[in-house]
Protein backbone atom coordinates (compact mmCIF):
# COMPACT_ATOMS: atom_id res chain seq x y z
CA UNK A 1 0.00 0.00 0.00
CA UNK A 2 1.80 3.12 -1.19
CA UNK A 3 0.23 6.94 0.20
CA UNK A 4 -0.22 10.30 -1.38
CA UNK A 5 -2.36 11.32 -4.57
CA UNK A 6 -3.67 8.73 -7.32
CA UNK A 7 -5.47 8.59 -10.40
CA UNK A 8 -9.05 7.22 -11.34
CA UNK A 9 -7.22 4.81 -13.55
CA UNK A 10 -6.45 2.79 -10.27
CA UNK A 11 -10.31 2.48 -9.28
CA UNK A 12 -11.37 -1.39 -9.39
CA UNK A 13 -15.45 -2.25 -9.37
CA UNK A 14 -16.58 -5.53 -8.02
CA UNK A 15 -20.80 -6.26 -8.18
CA UNK A 16 -22.19 -9.63 -6.94
CA UNK A 17 -18.54 -11.12 -7.32
CA UNK A 18 -17.82 -9.83 -10.93
CA UNK A 19 -14.74 -7.56 -11.67
CA UNK A 20 -16.31 -5.11 -13.89
CA UNK A 21 -13.14 -3.08 -13.70
CA UNK A 22 -12.16 -4.13 -18.01
CA UNK A 23 -15.30 -2.59 -18.62
CA UNK A 24 -16.41 0.03 -16.31
CA UNK A 25 -15.52 4.03 -17.24
CA UNK A 26 -16.65 5.82 -13.96
CA UNK A 27 -18.24 5.37 -10.95
CA UNK A 28 -19.57 8.28 -8.32
CA UNK A 29 -20.16 9.96 -6.48
CA UNK A 30 -19.25 7.84 -3.81
CA UNK A 31 -21.08 9.45 -1.42
CA UNK A 32 -21.17 9.42 2.31
CA UNK A 33 -24.05 12.58 3.82
CA UNK A 34 -25.95 13.30 6.65
CA UNK A 35 -29.28 15.11 6.53
CA UNK A 36 -29.39 17.78 9.23
CA UNK A 37 -31.66 18.04 12.22
CA UNK A 38 -31.93 21.88 13.20
CA UNK A 39 -31.18 22.23 17.23
CA UNK A 40 -30.92 25.70 17.36
CA UNK A 41 -32.50 26.89 20.94
CA UNK A 42 -33.37 30.83 21.91
CA UNK A 43 -30.41 31.23 23.24
CA UNK A 44 -27.88 29.78 20.63
CA UNK A 45 -26.34 33.10 18.59
CA UNK A 46 -26.13 30.67 15.51
CA UNK A 47 -28.38 28.02 13.98
CA UNK A 48 -27.14 24.53 14.99
CA UNK A 49 -27.27 21.11 13.73
CA UNK A 50 -26.85 17.49 14.53
CA UNK A 51 -26.50 14.59 11.79
CA UNK A 52 -29.75 12.86 11.09
CA UNK A 53 -30.05 9.78 9.23
CA UNK A 54 -27.12 9.07 6.49
CA UNK A 55 -26.95 8.81 2.90
CA UNK A 56 -25.00 6.75 1.59
CA UNK A 57 -24.59 6.16 -2.21
CA UNK A 58 -22.16 4.83 -4.95
CA UNK A 59 -23.88 7.02 -7.52
CA UNK A 60 -23.52 6.28 -11.14
CA UNK A 61 -21.97 3.55 -12.80
CA UNK A 62 -20.85 4.01 -16.55
CA UNK A 63 -19.60 0.92 -18.50
CA UNK A 64 -19.22 -0.09 -22.12
CA UNK A 65 -21.64 -1.88 -23.33
CA UNK A 66 -20.54 -5.58 -23.69
CA UNK A 67 -22.40 -8.99 -24.02
CA UNK A 68 -19.90 -11.14 -23.10
CA UNK A 69 -21.56 -14.30 -21.36
CA UNK A 70 -20.46 -14.42 -18.06
CA UNK A 71 -18.09 -11.11 -17.06
CA UNK A 72 -19.84 -8.47 -19.59
CA UNK A 73 -21.84 -5.46 -18.55
CA UNK A 74 -24.95 -6.88 -20.01
CA UNK A 75 -24.91 -10.20 -18.13
CA UNK A 76 -23.96 -8.85 -14.83
CA UNK A 77 -26.27 -5.75 -14.23
CA UNK A 78 -29.37 -5.71 -16.72
CA UNK A 79 -31.89 -6.49 -13.92
CA UNK A 80 -32.65 -3.79 -12.17
CA UNK A 81 -34.93 -2.66 -9.53
CA UNK A 82 -32.54 -5.29 -7.29
CA UNK A 83 -29.88 -5.18 -4.78
CA UNK A 84 -26.60 -5.38 -5.60
CA UNK A 85 -23.19 -6.07 -3.46
CA UNK A 86 -20.74 -3.73 -4.60
CA UNK A 87 -17.61 -2.72 -3.88
CA UNK A 88 -15.18 0.36 -5.53
CA UNK A 89 -11.51 0.19 -4.30
CA UNK A 90 -9.13 3.26 -4.97
CA UNK A 91 -5.46 2.23 -5.64
CA UNK A 92 -2.87 4.56 -4.75
CA UNK A 93 -1.42 4.51 -7.85
CA UNK A 94 -1.14 1.21 -8.57
CA UNK A 95 -3.87 -1.67 -8.52
CA UNK A 96 -5.39 -1.73 -5.62
CA UNK A 97 -3.81 -3.73 -2.23
CA UNK A 98 -4.33 -4.64 1.34
CA UNK A 99 -4.39 -1.20 3.01
CA UNK A 100 -6.28 0.51 -0.14
CA UNK A 101 -9.43 2.53 1.00
CA UNK A 102 -12.48 0.75 0.05
CA UNK A 103 -16.18 1.69 -0.50
CA UNK A 104 -18.54 -0.59 -0.17
CA UNK A 105 -22.48 -1.73 0.70
CA UNK A 106 -25.39 -3.28 -0.25
CA UNK A 107 -27.16 -0.77 -2.64
CA UNK A 108 -30.31 -0.58 -4.85
CA UNK A 109 -30.15 -0.51 -8.47
CA UNK A 110 -32.46 1.32 -10.17
CA UNK A 111 -31.80 1.43 -13.69
CA UNK A 112 -30.26 0.22 -16.23
CA UNK A 113 -29.74 2.45 -19.53
CA UNK A 114 -28.11 2.10 -22.67
CA UNK A 115 -26.62 5.19 -24.29
CA UNK A 116 -24.29 6.42 -27.32
CA UNK A 117 -24.70 6.83 -30.97
CA UNK A 118 -20.75 5.75 -31.55
CA UNK A 119 -19.54 3.81 -29.30
CA UNK A 120 -22.71 1.88 -27.02
CA UNK A 121 -22.41 2.57 -23.23
CA UNK A 122 -24.47 1.54 -20.50
CA UNK A 123 -25.48 3.97 -17.11
CA UNK A 124 -26.50 2.12 -13.95
CA UNK A 125 -27.49 4.27 -11.22
CA UNK A 126 -27.82 3.34 -7.64
CA UNK A 127 -30.54 4.67 -5.10
CA UNK A 128 -28.70 4.47 -2.04
CA UNK A 129 -28.66 1.48 0.42
CA UNK A 130 -31.05 -1.39 0.58
CA UNK A 131 -33.75 -1.02 2.70
CA UNK A 132 -32.39 -4.69 4.10
CA UNK A 133 -29.27 -4.48 3.67
CA UNK A 134 -27.47 -6.68 6.54
CA UNK A 135 -25.04 -3.69 7.22
CA UNK A 136 -27.77 -1.19 7.67
CA UNK A 137 -27.17 -0.83 11.85
CA UNK A 138 -23.51 0.68 10.44
CA UNK A 139 -23.45 4.22 9.00
CA UNK A 140 -20.18 3.97 7.14
CA UNK A 141 -19.41 2.76 3.64
CA UNK A 142 -15.82 3.73 3.54
CA UNK A 143 -13.39 1.42 4.72
CA UNK A 144 -9.93 -0.84 4.29
CA UNK A 145 -9.15 -3.51 1.28
CA UNK A 146 -7.85 -6.51 3.39
CA UNK A 147 -7.46 -8.96 0.27
CA UNK A 148 -6.97 -7.54 -3.33
CA UNK A 149 -8.25 -9.57 -5.93
CA UNK A 150 -5.69 -12.56 -5.67
CA UNK A 151 -5.78 -16.32 -5.40
CA UNK A 152 -4.76 -17.70 -2.51
CA UNK A 153 -4.27 -21.44 -1.78
CA UNK A 154 -3.16 -21.66 2.29
CA UNK A 155 -4.51 -20.00 5.18
CA UNK A 156 -2.71 -17.00 5.89
CA UNK A 157 0.10 -16.94 8.44
CA UNK A 158 2.40 -14.15 6.95
CA UNK A 159 0.05 -11.46 6.45
CA UNK A 160 0.86 -8.17 8.97
CA UNK A 161 -2.77 -7.48 8.31
CA UNK A 162 -3.64 -3.34 7.78
CA UNK A 163 -3.59 -0.47 10.99
CA UNK A 164 -7.00 0.68 11.57
CA UNK A 165 -7.82 4.79 9.84
CA UNK A 166 -8.48 5.78 13.24
CA UNK A 167 -5.07 4.89 14.73
CA UNK A 168 -6.22 3.18 17.39
CA UNK A 169 -8.49 -0.31 18.60
CA UNK A 170 -12.35 0.57 17.85
CA UNK A 171 -15.83 -0.06 19.80
CA UNK A 172 -18.49 -0.36 17.63
CA UNK A 173 -18.19 -3.80 15.20
CA UNK A 174 -17.72 -3.08 11.64
CA UNK A 175 -18.95 -5.50 8.69
CA UNK A 176 -17.07 -7.22 6.17
CA UNK A 177 -17.67 -7.58 1.99
CA UNK A 178 -16.59 -10.32 -0.41
CA UNK A 179 -16.56 -11.13 -3.88
CA UNK A 180 -15.28 -14.18 -4.95
CA UNK A 181 -14.06 -13.88 -8.28
CA UNK A 182 -13.13 -17.37 -9.33
CA UNK A 183 -12.52 -20.98 -7.44
CA UNK A 184 -10.94 -24.12 -8.18
CA UNK A 185 -13.89 -26.76 -8.18
CA UNK A 186 -16.85 -27.58 -9.15
CA UNK A 187 -20.18 -26.51 -7.46
CA UNK A 188 -20.33 -27.30 -4.05
CA UNK A 189 -16.44 -26.90 -3.84
CA UNK A 190 -16.56 -25.00 0.15
CA UNK A 191 -14.19 -22.39 1.65
CA UNK A 192 -14.57 -19.70 4.52
CA UNK A 193 -13.52 -16.42 4.37
CA UNK A 194 -13.26 -14.18 7.72
CA UNK A 195 -11.37 -11.41 9.30
CA UNK A 196 -8.83 -11.53 12.12
CA UNK A 197 -8.05 -8.64 14.27
CA UNK A 198 -4.77 -7.86 16.89
CA UNK A 199 -3.23 -5.38 18.99
CA UNK A 200 -0.21 -5.32 16.89
CA UNK A 201 1.34 -6.51 13.81
CA UNK A 202 2.50 -10.41 15.24
CA UNK A 203 1.47 -13.05 13.49
CA UNK A 204 1.03 -15.18 16.79
CA UNK A 205 -1.63 -12.30 18.21
CA UNK A 206 -4.27 -12.49 15.63
CA UNK A 207 -7.45 -13.70 16.78
CA UNK A 208 -11.24 -14.31 15.13
CA UNK A 209 -13.18 -11.26 15.02
CA UNK A 210 -16.59 -12.47 16.00
CA UNK A 211 -19.53 -12.31 13.77
CA UNK A 212 -17.25 -11.57 10.37
CA UNK A 213 -17.35 -14.80 8.76
CA UNK A 214 -18.76 -15.94 5.58
CA UNK A 215 -18.67 -19.97 7.42
CA UNK A 216 -17.98 -22.67 4.55
CA UNK A 217 -19.69 -21.19 1.40
CA UNK A 218 -20.49 -22.82 -2.15
CA UNK A 219 -17.44 -20.75 -3.94
CA UNK A 220 -17.70 -23.26 -6.86
CA UNK A 221 -20.62 -21.28 -7.96
CA UNK A 222 -18.13 -18.27 -8.61
CA UNK A 223 -19.00 -14.98 -8.66
CA UNK A 224 -20.47 -15.05 -5.10
CA UNK A 225 -21.09 -12.01 -3.27
CA UNK A 226 -21.93 -11.32 -0.10
CA UNK A 227 -22.04 -9.01 3.20
CA UNK A 228 -21.20 -9.98 6.98
CA UNK A 229 -21.71 -7.86 9.77
CA UNK A 230 -20.51 -8.20 13.23
CA UNK A 231 -23.03 -9.55 15.78
CA UNK A 232 -23.81 -6.23 17.62
CA UNK A 233 -22.59 -2.39 16.90
CA UNK A 234 -20.51 -2.38 19.84
CA UNK A 235 -18.39 -5.25 19.40
CA UNK A 236 -14.58 -4.09 20.03
CA UNK A 237 -11.90 -4.47 16.99
CA UNK A 238 -8.50 -4.47 17.59
CA UNK A 239 -6.08 -1.96 16.26
CA UNK A 240 -5.14 -4.67 13.51
CA UNK A 241 -6.85 -6.61 11.04
CA UNK A 242 -6.44 -8.92 8.08
CA UNK A 243 -8.05 -11.48 6.23
CA UNK A 244 -8.64 -15.43 6.64
CA UNK A 245 -9.04 -18.62 4.74
CA UNK A 246 -10.48 -22.21 5.53
CA UNK A 247 -10.28 -23.85 2.05
CA UNK A 248 -12.77 -26.54 3.11
CA UNK A 249 -12.72 -28.39 -0.04
CA UNK A 250 -11.41 -25.77 -2.78
CA UNK A 251 -7.90 -25.92 -3.51
CA UNK A 252 -7.68 -21.88 -4.86
CA UNK A 253 -10.10 -19.41 -4.24
CA UNK A 254 -9.76 -15.69 -6.00
CA UNK A 255 -11.09 -13.27 -3.40
CA UNK A 256 -11.26 -9.50 -2.78
CA UNK A 257 -12.47 -8.49 0.94
CA UNK A 258 -13.29 -5.36 2.66
CA UNK A 259 -13.56 -3.93 6.45
CA UNK A 260 -15.74 -1.45 7.34
CA UNK A 261 -15.50 -0.57 11.21
CA UNK A 262 -18.00 0.86 13.32
CA UNK A 263 -16.85 4.27 14.18
CA UNK A 264 -18.91 6.46 16.28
Amino acid sequence: MATGRTASRWTRVYIDGYDLSGVSRTIGPLDSTFDEAEMTSMLDEVKTYLPNHPNLNVGTLNAIFDSTTVLGSVAVANVTGTKRVVSVAKGIRAVPAAGDPIFCGEFMQSAYNIIGEDGVFINIPFAGWAANATHRAYPVAWGKMLHANTAETAVNTADAGVISETGAATAFGGYMVYHVTAAVGAPGTTARIYVQDSVDEDNANYTDLAGCDTGLIDVGTAPVAGVVATTTNVTAVKLYTRWQIELGTATSVTFVLGFMRGIS
